[in-house]
């Protein structure tokens, strides 16, 4: 409501100041809503305590409205609890555990967290964490361990008689798929790039393509060996490693290709056991690169037709509803024994 005084005006060379005040109705419902709002914050009323006068009203519309106006001490809910706070900090500084605190002081491993994340633990917690064993190291940890190990040895012994020796023409299929998993493939915005190039960094499995390379008659004069490893390794060291474990002479290798170090970044490939990655490059290979794909393209369709005589075979068969396929040709390989395992 708004009301507006009368105003003194001449009339007749007289002045006269008896004209009513008028009233007037100005505000409309959402200024009402607003001014309520103020009046109510103003009183030391909450956000919540002021949409139950009001009705629904976002945090966002409470905040534009009451602009300006001081937030109530009344509103603030958190207790800072300096006593129990001085009283955590100096008994961790003393060499008690998180446990210890709340269950001597009552507070909750949250404050805690906050209240005592810039104190460094005493000696003693040092030691006490450095004393207790890992869960990996109880014994019936290590029993489990020594358990699973001799499994996946009875497995591997088991899959490996299965499959016996190998043929010229098994390794030739290996050493297709073997390319096509881990060597460089043309990209389709870049089909002309056919290169030959194999890099691993474990030696048993380039050896298999060493041996693929002899089987398909690649001679050692259009091979090309080069060490991939970071700058801060010694490339002599591991160079005469790579040669000694495939039987490779050292002077074939060329200059090493050095990653950049960077001490920041958490790397686990630095033990003894890391000798970086070796890259083998096959030179003029176009008409390779054209064969293996011809041969992946050929192997493609025969486990094609396999597989689906497998699995029509195999509608039915009590033991294989996992959606695993049995084995082409009824053929045992080590491994199917029990499917739940």
């Amino acid at each position: 409501m708004t009301a507006f005084p009368g105003a003194s005006r001449p009339v007749d060379g007289r002045r006269i100041s008896s004209v009513p005040v008028v009233t007037i109705d100005v505000m409309n419902d959402h200024q009402r809503r607003i001014a309520r709002a103020r009046l109510l914050r103003r009183e030391g009323k909450t956000y919540d305590e002021i949409r139950a006068v009001l009705g629904p009203a976002s945090k966002d519309q409470l905040e534009r409205w009451l602009r300006g106006i001081a937030r109530p001490p009344e509103t603030y809910r958190s207790c800072p609890k300096p006593d129990l706070r001085r009283d955590c900090r100096r008994l961790r500084a003393n060499g008690h555990t998180y446990e210890e605190i709340a269950a001597r002081t009552g507070a909750s491993k949250g404050s805690l967290s906050l209240w005592l994340r810039d104190v460094r633990g005493a000696p003693s917690i040092r030691q006490r964490k450095t004393a207790r064993p890992s869960r990996r190291e109880l014994p019936y940890a290590r029993a489990a361990r020594a358990a699973a190990d001799c499994t996946r040895a009875k497995r591997r012994t088991i899959a490996a008689h299965a499959l016996g020796s190998v043929s010229a023409r098994e390794l030739l299929m290996a050493g297709v798929a073997l390319y096509l998993a881990e060597g460089s493939k043309a990209k389709p915005w870049r089909p002309r790039d056919r290169q030959v190039v194999f890099i691993n960094s474990d030696p048993a499995i380039l050896y298999v393509f060493l041996a693929w390379l002899d089987l398909i008659g690649v001679a050692e004069s259009r091979r090309t060996y080069r060490l991939s490893i970071h700058e801060s390794a010694d490339t002599a060291v591991h160079e005469a490693w790579w040669a000694k474990s495939l039987g490779l002479d050292v002077r074939s290798f060329r200059r090493a290709s050095l990653k950049r170090h960077k001490p920041l970044t958490v790397r686990k490939n630095t033990g003894d056991n890391y000798h970086g990655c070796l890259v083998v490059r096959v030179l003029r290979p176009a008409a390779l690169y054209d064969a293996v794909e011809g041969w992946w393209q050929r192997l493609v369709c025969e486990s094609t037709a396999l597989r689906s005589e497998s699995v029509g075979c195999s509608q039915g068969s009590p033991g294989w509803s996992n959606g695993m396929t049995r084995p082409f040709g009824g053929l045992r390989w080590g491994f199917e024994s029990s499917p739940g395992s």
